[in-house]
């Protein structure tokens, strides 16, 4: 007999799930079977392109030239409800002190949410959470003593980069030579204007390897405080220099 064009196959007794599923796959008519092998085979391939990995790797994080501690982190682009979002993530080891901020954007990098976690010998010392509605972006800042909150108006193109995380300086300099960048600093709760450079092209030992790069300067228009940046050929960041900071910090990842 048949069922909305499937033959069903003879019913036998004592059979376990999986030789009944082959009975159906065996008994199948030939287009169906053709078209569920299709999909099958396809289906790993779509889960695969939904994620897509636009740099992940780590950082040795170094002051005044002595390592302190490892920075590791994901950018990844997931499909969201109506756009692509990309996601953020990374964890910051310094000695005692250990930092979570996870960042969502849309796809050119606009921060639709951000939040950190602070914690020092396993206790939490601080966290802190933002979103945007529209170009309004509203911020609570909690530590033992009390908390805080702040609002801002974004401007169009605004990105988010905290000021030790250094993956974020990515999200400054894809936007390539001569932008200028709004950029949300949440530690600080402040809006600023970044300016990309040009230092030009180098070669930079990295670990073991020898890598084309191209050498970038972030300017804070009104301070002047500069970020240098490395962009390997991929435009994955390889190395960041923060002077204000005393902090370098270079791929250790292969």
């Amino acid at each position: 007999m048949t069922s909305h064009g499937w033959i069903i196959p003879p019913q036998s007794t004592k059979r376990s799930i999986f030789r009944v599923a082959s009975d159906y796959l065996l008994w199948m008519p030939p287009k169906l079977l053709l078209a569920a092998l299709a999909l099958a085979t396809a289906l790993p391939a779509v889960a695969n392109a939904q994620v897509t990995s636009l740099d992940e790797g780590s950082f040795s994080l170094s002051r005044d030239g002595e390592l302190t501690g490892h920075e590791n982190f994901s950018i990844r682009s997931t499909p969201g409800a109506r756009d692509r979002v990309i996601i953020a993530r990374a964890t910051v080891l310094t000695g005692t002190r250990r930092v979570d901020p996870i960042l969502s954007a849309d796809s050119s990098g606009f921060p639709v949410a951000y939040q950190s976690q602070v914690k020092v010998d396993g206790h939490e010392v601080q966290r802190y959470s933002g979103s945007t509605t529209g170009t309004h972006y509203a911020s609570r800042a909690q530590i033992p003593d009390g908390e805080s909150a702040r609002e801002f108006r974004l401007l169009p193109g605004t990105v988010a980069v905290d000021d030790e995380i250094v993956h974020h300086l990515w999200f400054i300099a894809r936007r390539g030579v001569g932008a200028v960048v709004p950029v949300l600093v949440p530690n600080r709760n402040v809006l600023e204007q970044v300016r990309v450079e040009g230092v030009g092209l180098e070669r930079l030992r990295v670990d073991t390897r020898d890598l084309e790069v191209t050498h970038l300067r972030l300017v804070t228009l009104g301070t002047n405080v500069t970020r240098d940046v490395w962009l390997d050929t991929d435009g994955r960041l390889v190395k960041a220099k923060i002077p204000a900071l005393r902090l370098d910090a270079v791929r250790d990842d292969r």
